[in-house]
């Protein structure tokens, strides 16, 4: 692999002064078929990649899926682990569709011990995601009030996200007042699941991705035995927990890797112009040709 595919930040540290180049960013899933246990997994990635693979859409597990096969026995570390405090999120997850602020605009009504949320009357209120009950789904491909649909079939909180993202995008999110107002009017009264969830796990890069993956056993699971997760070969790839002192092959993220490169400059070359556009991009083309380990 080239320097440039693999450079995040090139910084140039020439003659006290610094450049830096910046490439952008898409994950990389590869996949290791070593077993190792979740934290020697963790270490290598970080070593050899940028880290244990973060999942954000169903779109990105496919790829995994993909990546993985049938090259596995039993299970195949991810990087999500559980941590100490119950946070909520939004099922629709995507950094772009969110402004800031928005994934915590959260109108509550009340808050107890329960995991999943629903709207009433313009407030949130936390309940048992067990409950069948009425729903509201997200169409990211229409415009205005048609995005909101409203889902008159009862179903436990998980199986109205997957209906809504088999038969549209998501459960979905409320962001500022105007989609409250709209959603309002589109639960004519009842009181309906939206995609807010509460967990307590947490990805190895400490990205806030709240997508998961589950196996059709659980439901928003807060309470795992085990604190690692992940891919099962029982469940077709779903999630579960297990302890992270198991040995497993894993999946990184192989993006690329925060590189540093320092270059001395010879007696010859100090009439060179470090400030010159032309210089500087002579200076990365030369970088480019380099691999680095």
């Amino acid at each position: 692999m080239t320097a440039t595919a693999k450079i995040m930040h090139l910084i140039l540290l020439l003659s006290g002064l610094s450049f830096q180049f910046s490439h952008g960013l898409q994950p990389q899933f590869v996949f290791f078929q070593t077993p190792k246990t979740w934290s020697e997994a963790q270490s290598i990635c970080r070593e050899q990649c940028f880290d244990l693979a973060t999942i954000n859409d169903m779109r990105e597990m496919e790829i995994v899926l993909e990546a993985v096969g049938d090259k596995y026995d039993d299970a195949v570390w991810i990087g999500l682990s559980k941590g100490t405090t119950l946070r909520w999120h939004w099922s629709l997850a995507g950094d772009e569709f969110y402004k800031e602020g928005e994934r915590n605009y959260l109108l509550w009504s009340s808050v107890n011990d329960y995991n999943c949320a629903i709207f009433k009357d313009g407030m949130l209120n936390s309940v048992s995601c067990d409950y069948q009950r009425y729903s509201i789904c997200f169409d990211a491909t229409k415009q205005g009030a048609d995005q909101y649909i409203l889902n008159t079939q009862g179903m436990v909180w998980t199986a109205a996200r997957d209906y809504c993202r088999t038969h549209y995008t998501d459960l979905t999110s409320l962001r500022n007042d105007g989609e409250y107002q709209i959603v309002q009017e589109v639960a004519s009264g009842y009181g309906v699941y939206v995609g807010l969830f509460r967990d307590p796990w947490e990805w190895s890069d400490q990205t806030d991705s709240s997508f998961r993956y589950w196996n059709p056993a659980e439901t928003v699971w807060t309470g795992g035995t085990q604190n690692c997760v992940a891919m099962l070969k029982e469940n077709s790839g779903k999630w579960g927990d297990r302890a992270c002192t198991e040995t497993h092959p894993f999946v990184c993220d192989c993006r690329n890797k925060l590189s540093f490169i320092k270059l001395r400059i010879s007696p010859q070359d100090s009439m060179l112009d470090l400030n010159n556009p032309s210089v500087q991009a002579d200076i990365l083309e030369q970088v480019s040709q380099t691999d680095l380990c």
